[in-house]
């Protein structure tokens, strides 16, 4: 199949969108697929891969850097636009997807879109809430997804709130799976040595996009209670955002600013490197589909302590590979002194997650969903076409017919008219 890509985050953005649809064209790929990315193009960065086709940008946000694509038609939009694509997937709902969904119509060929972000969770980022609503996106969500083929979901609770939208179109359901080699055979030492940590000191680690929805407050909130019976304990934020200015002044109004470092942005080639030399990993994040990092944490050997929340509960086995926390400090940074105070609890959680991650985050294994997806999205639209072609040949007999009664009765007025 040749499968177009449309997406507003693609590498070198390093959010959970941009790593699963980079992850996934990979393996797609190498199981014999043709997929052509189309993304927004990022100013100094330079693809290796001659089957992405960049599109001009304006930059949006500076920390994290996201840019907005600008369908605007010069070299790289008339090369992609030629592409005889059998199915175009879309992802992330931006302009660059809605340019592939407007292809897909005009070529009369399958859109499947995968919904990766709940939107009505981020109203606060245009004009900071006062002009779109949750409803509102949520009704735009659900027109939206009722002109596509059919949705992706990456989780079941995804799926569920779609369908509380009034979404009917088919949802699969394909979780966003990891290229396992990237976390085994890890080295360590790369955070301790940029960080200048001993091995005395046990890192609490978080990673992601600093914004006001991960809830990365709470975090910090509950270290600094950590921190006042764990003497040699450090929590590294790695990652930046909006947010990052406000944490810096919490960790220093919670007086322990010398024990959280944040680190910044990680080249996502050293990502793994970072989770290797981390004993705990922290989310406390209530707005995500999926959250890419806890499996990549759990991939990496790493016992979790998440806010507990419908994204986490096919992921995150309380007691066996991590542990869930209520949505308040005081509950979270329990957890986290607990496996603090217990290294054989540690090592048998974090056993337990790497077998887990190993049985349940295998590419290949999306690789065939996807591809079963896009079989049954080209039969749903090979019907849907014959049905409507059905329907034009009705419409054509029905119009045939009432013209030939027209005609028969001013023939009958004529022939009333003349005897």
């Amino acid at each position: 199949m040749k499968i177009g890509f449309f997406t507003d985050g693609y590498l070198p953005q390093l959010d959970g969108v941009g790593e699963n649809v980079s992850t996934l064209a990979t393996a797609l790929r190498q199981a014999g697929q043709k997929v052509y990315v189309i993304a927004p193009k990022h100013p100094g960065f330079k693809d290796k891969d001659p089957n992405v086709f960049r599109l001009r940008s304006v930059r949006v946000y500076k920390k994290p850097e996201w840019r907005m694509a600008l369908p605007i038609p010069e070299k790289d939009f008339q090369k992609a636009a030629k592409i005889p694509f059998d199915l175009i997937h879309g992802h992330a709902g931006g302009p660059v997807s809605f340019l592939g969904f407007e292809i897909a119509r005009r070529r009369n060929i399958p859109y499947v879109f995968t919904y990766h972000t709940l939107w009505n969770r981020y109203t606060h980022y245009i004009l900071k809430g006062k002009v779109l609503t949750p409803k509102m996106m949520e009704v735009a969500s659900k027109i939206y997804c009722n002109m596509c083929t059919l949705i992706i979901a990456p989780t079941k609770r995804v799926k569920k709130e779609l369908e509380s939208y009034g979404v009917t179109k088919p949802i699969y359901v394909i979780s966003g799976r990891l290229d396992l080699d990237r976390f085994r055979k890890v080295e360590k030492g790369y955070l301790r040595k940029k960080l200048r940590l001993g091995k005395e000191i046990s890192i609490v680690l978080y990673v992601g996009r600093l914004g006001k929805e991960k809830s990365v407050d709470l975090i910090v909130k509950s270290f600094s209670l950590v921190a006042k019976s764990k003497e040699n304990t450090r929590l590294v934020i790695v990652g930046d955002g909006p947010e990052r200015e406000k944490l810096e002044k919490l960790a220093l109004k919670e007086s322990i600013g010398k024990k959280i470092f944040f680190a910044g942005f990680v080249n996502r080639d050293q990502i793994p490197l970072v989770y290797k030399d981390a004993d705990i990993f922290v989310f406390a994040s209530q707005t995500e589909t999926q959250g890419i990092v806890v499996p990549e944490a759990l991939a990496s050997g790493l016992p979790c302590v998440v806010v507990d929340d419908p994204a986490f509960k096919e992921v995150i086995i309380d007691g066996d590979n991590s542990l869930s926390a209520n949505n308040n400090p005081k509950d979270f940074s329990s957890k986290i002194i607990k496996l603090l105070e217990s290294p054989l609890l540690r090592r048998r959680l974090g056993a337990n997650a790497k077998k887990f991650a190993k049985a349940n985050f295998s590419i290949k294994q999306q690789v065939e969903e996807h591809v079963e997806a896009y079989r049954k999205a080209l039969i749903l639209h090979k019907n849907r076409k014959t049905q409507v072609e059905v329907l034009k040949k009705r419409f054509s007999a029905i119009r045939d017919f009432l013209q030939v009664n027209k005609r028969l009765a001013l023939f009958k007025q004529v022939l009333t008219k003349e005897f």
